[in-house]
């Protein structure tokens, strides 16, 4: 064809002529390049049933971006909907990595926990099929007002992330499961929600982050913004705003065109997320709908949706979504964007009753894209590969023309699709690559085409581009594997290491000059085997380095402490992404019909979790050398004269290591031995020494509360290590190595121990209690469920139940809490953390409840304390002992506490009880229900559901004195 020939000479005019510089995208965020395997990709992206994914995706440019504050607030369902059955590219972007939520499963919390919920995300994203970014703030905790996260995050740092993240993605519509409104929950929610609708605007306006443009990433307008239209009903009252536990006047607002209404959202598109999808079909070849299978990911973030929580209902499932802005074709850029509004059709939002879409009309045994009749997030957008060229205004025919037979080509392999037969697929797939390629080509020397447009379009195809090497990989049946030979060791930065790569082909079209590319942080390797046609038995390479230009695989964000609410970035150019790359990736290129194909795999490793499960994963690069201290930080009376730090250092790699140990002391401590030396054989087990701190005299002391302890690991003249480092994950989930630096804050308080005292502690979901007891002289004995006899319990002064206990185990309701109950009656002292609603009156001495609402997330609100003292406090007895014995509480101990006073507050408590405190978020109602007690027989039985989990390990000081005190019956 005559376009074929122009394109052929517009490309070789190519190579002559310089590139502009453009963004690197290190991370693959704009999803232009083809994106690494790593072996836990669902069966419906693998063999036949990925390729007819891939189909119904290659003949559609439609894409969305959907906007939402923490990992499970994304509407699956909707995501599933466009991505599996529509065809769309589909990403989501959530503000924060959930650091401030509770969890379930394992004792991470803060930065960890963010980690292990990056995780849980992506393995989650598998279903829905979605591209996955984060935004550089962090969840502070549960917060009552939008003032409040903005007045944390800045308003800047939101719009920016969201911006940028358009810019790369590029999406035609965006989605946020939020309004921005009081509908939506808690303050982050709500800032996603508005800034979902401000990024719309800002994204297409040059004037907004121009240094986004400097760096490569330009300008895009997305042409239409939706967002969920909430299920809250308005009262006489008003709006009931969960987050306050207040009722306010109904407020409305569009921050796309300002407008403010008192009148709820209405319907504009209505997803039908309880469809049934045959390419969704469960083992027994039931179709599943959107909805179901989106829920089965949902169910892998495991920290904080439980089993049979948020479980998907059978049968229709319909969601209602508002459109606030568009910005289509039929609008002129000097129009005002509420002119652009197509007419809405005002229905309620309905689970259950609406009408179904038109059964897909099957080409062969093609599944096509789905069809409704119901208006869709695209009605009235050209998203066919045709409407690639609207990007570029009176586009030449050589891009037309050739979109035109790139279409006809993919159509062509949807009719020859045969699940038994995929190889069907592939010569018309390799024609549609072969023009694209040309295409590519060409367009990118055009000097007359403006640079955001050409970006534009230059992005369309090149997503095009990968999804037609994946489709013809699977069309073929190539695979692609990479091991570690020895997958059981880690890889250690400067150590030697070898893995294999191994590529196979089940078919007998001759595919030609099969290689091997090493891509990664090591220099790039070109390696191609001798055979140069691939046969159907395969081939293999195995690739031997010294890693020692490979750095330690690290998450490229971190804060400097867990006040910070953002985080800093390492590398700008991977701001927004999940991870860095894979430091190790095969690709494995061969060429069919003229065309080059790429395969991307994953360097993996094994992953053995102290369960002794296993887990197939990316591999890392670690540091050969592990230092860490006993804590992070330490609270030390004040009247100490010694003080006890453990250091442990392990030798991560494999070879072993000499060197030393060197400890910097803080302030106003010295340490006998500054420098210990190191001989550090290959070993599981770790070095692990106890240094003594000796304080100077006491009155040094005056007005310093707190200053560090550094340690050092040297093994050579440049190998110096100030860092430790632990896998986050639990089986079944990928690990992500999480560094803490090796200091020690010590802290000086004026803290009473008891003189002798008896431990236990029954762990509930996971908290650092037994540790922070065990800094300060209070060794704490283990406990499970099965310890919890009268017998058993009765050598203890005091039983300590972890945070979350029962829900941490179900068995703790009925005998073993009866034994709790009588150890108390005989004299015992009961202290239980705060708990979910799991835990009822059953479980407790007497009558009380748990509130829906009660918690205090303002960690500065004033505490009052309700129980008087008397004149002499060590004399005190009942409630107000558990005040003033062995430590005098005052309200400063409630000073400098971190991300919140607490939460799983009691609502209501029988009369027996007595409240020791009062707090409350400001304007809110009063919180009693954080600290009761009560004398139980000769014992005593409290309740605590002020945060002393996040306190201790922080080292703040009133935190400890309390909790000593609350270990004093």
């Amino acid at each position: 064809m005559r376009f074929l020939a122009t394109l052929t000479a517009l490309s070789l005019a190519a190579s002559s002529l310089a590139q502009t510089p453009t963004f690197t995208d290190p991370a693959n965020l704009r999803g232009e390049r083809v994106a690494p395997l790593t072996g836990r990709e669902l069966p419906i992206d693998q063999g036949a049933s990925g390729l007819q994914q891939l189909l119904r995706k290659l003949n559609t440019r439609a894409s969305i971006m959907n906007i939402v504050a923490h990992p499970d607030d994304e509407d699956g369902g909707m995501m599933a909907f466009y991505s599996r059955g529509f065809g769309a590219r589909v990403a989501d972007i959530s503000l924060t990595r959930g650091e401030g939520g509770q969890n379930a499963v394992t004792g991470d919390f803060e930065d960890a926990l963010g980690l292990l919920r990056t995780q849980e995300l992506l393995s989650s994203d598998r279903y829905p099929g979605v591209d996955q970014f984060f935004g550089t703030e962090v969840d502070f905790g549960f917060s009552k007002t939008k003032e409040e996260a903005f007045a944390k995050w800045t308003h800047e740092r939101v719009l920016y992330d969201v911006v940028r993240a358009i810019r790369l993605y590029r999406p035609l519509v965006l989605t946020s499961t939020w309004i921005g409104g009081v509908t939506d929950g808690h303050g982050q929610h709500q800032v996603s929600g508005e800034i979902a609708q401000e990024a719309f605007v800002a994204a297409g306006d040059p004037k907004v982050f121009p240094e986004l443009t400097a760096e490569g990433i330009l300008p895009w307008q997305p042409l239409r913004i939706y967002a969920r239209v909430p299920m809250q009903s308005i009262s006489e009252k008003g709006l009931f705003d969960y987050a306050t536990g207040q009722y306010t006047p109904a407020k409305f607002t569009n921050y796309v065109t300002g407008e403010v209404t008192t009148t709820p959202p209405t319907t504009d598109v209505v997803v039908h997320e309880g469809t049934p999808d045959p390419l969704l079909a469960d083992e027994t070849g039931k179709p599943r709908t959107y909805i179901q299978f989106a829920r089965i990911g949902l169910g892998l973030q495991k920290s904080q949706v439980g089993p049979g929580v948020r479980n998907a209902p059978s049968g229709a499932f319909d969601v209602a979504y508002h459109l606030y802005g568009t910005r289509t074709a039929s609008c002129l850029p000097s129009d005002p964007p509420q002119n652009c509004h197509p007419e809405r059709r005002a229905q309620p939002a309905v689970e259950g009753s609406a009408t179904k879409p038109a059964p897909p009309t099957n080409a062969g045994t093609f599944q096509p894209q789905i069809l409704s009749t119901d208006p869709t997030f695209f009605t009235g957008i050209d998203t066919s590969i045709e409407g690639i060229a609207t990007l570029v205004p009176n586009t030449p025919n050589f891009i037309r023309d050739p979109l035109r037979t790139i279409a006809e080509s993919i159509q062509t392999a949807q009719h020859n699709f045969d699940p038994a037969h995929p190889e069907a697929c592939a010569k018309p797939l390799a024609e549609a690559a072969a023009t694209l390629n040309l295409l590519i080509k060409a367009v990118g020397p055009i000097n007359d085409i403006p640079s955001e447009q050409k970006q534009s379009l230059l992005h369309e195809l090149r997503i095009k581009r990968a999804q037609l090497n994946n489709a013809l990989a699977l069309s073929l049946g190539v695979t692609l594997d990479a091991q570690l030979n020895d997958p059981t060791n880690p890889l250690v930065a400067g150590q030697a290491f070898a893995f294999k790569a191994e590529l196979r082909y089940p078919g007998s079209d001759a595919i030609t000059h099969p290689r091997f590319v090493l891509r990664g942080e090591l220099p790039g390797q070109y390696l191609e085997p001798a055979q140069p046609t691939l046969i159907p038995t395969g081939i293999s390479e195995t690739f031997a380095f010294t890693s020692g230009m490979l750095r330690p695989t690290r998450p490229y964000f971190s804060r400097r402490n867990v006040e910070q609410p953002f985080y800093d970035i390492a590398d700008p150019r991977l701001r927004l992404a999940p991870a860095g790359p894979s430091p190790l990736n095969v690709i494995a290129a061969f060429n069919y019909q003229g065309v080059e194909i790429d395969l991307v795999h994953t360097a993996n490793s094994i992953h053995r979790y102290p369960s002794g499960e296993t887990i197939s994963e990316p591999a890392v690069v670690i540091p050969p050398v592990s230092v860490t201290l006993g804590a992070h930080a330490n609270v030390v009376p004040r009247t100490t004269p010694t003080f006890d730090v453990t250091a442990e250092v392990r030798n991560t790699g494999n070879q072993s290591l000499t060197g030393s140990l060197n400890l910097l002391p803080p302030s106003f401590w010295t340490i006998a031995s500054s420098s210990i030396s190191l001989s550090l054989p290959v070993s599981v087990n770790p070095f692990k020494t106890t240094v003594q701190l000796q304080s100077k005299p006491a009155n040094s002391f005056s007005g310093v509360l707190n200053s560090d302890l550094h340690a050092t690991v040297v093994t050579g003249p440049r190998q110096r290590y100030t860092e430790g480092f632990r896998p986050v994950g639990y089986p079944g989930l990928i690990s992500t190595n999480y560094f803490t630096p090796a200091t020690d804050r010590i802290v000086a308080v004026d803290l009473n121990l008891p003189h002798s005292h008896v431990i236990a502690y029954l762990p509930g979901t996971g908290d650092s209690i037994p540790e922070a007891l065990a800094s300060i002289g209070l060794p704490a004995t283990t406990l499970t469920v099965a310890d919890l006899t009268a017998e058993h319990l009765k050598q203890f002064d005091t039983v300590i139940l972890g945070v979350r206990a029962y829900n941490a185990h179900p068995d703790l309701h009925g005998a073993p809490t009866k034994a709790l109950l009588d150890y108390a009656r005989a004299g015992g002292n009961v202290l239980v953390q705060y708990q979910t609603t799991e835990f009822t009156a059953e479980d407790a001495p007497y009558p009380l409840s748990l509130g829906s609402n009660e918690k205090v997330v303002d960690e500065t609100a004033p505490v009052h304390l309700l129980t008087p003292h008397s004149s002499n406090p060590q004399t005190s007895t009942g409630p107000a002992a558990l005040l003033s014995q062995p430590n005098l509480i005052t309200p400063a101990d409630f000073n400098n506490w971190i991300e919140e006073r607490g939460h799983g507050f009691l609502s209501t408590w029988d009369p027996h009880y007595t409240a020791l405190t009062e707090t409350h978020d400001p304007g809110q109602a009063d919180q009693r229900g954080g600290l009761i007690t009560t004398q139980f027989g000769k014992g005593r039985w409290t309740y605590v559901a002020f945060a002393l989990y996040r306190q201790l390990p922080e080292a703040v000081p009133g935190a400890y004195r309390l909790f000593l005190n609350l270990l004093n019956p």
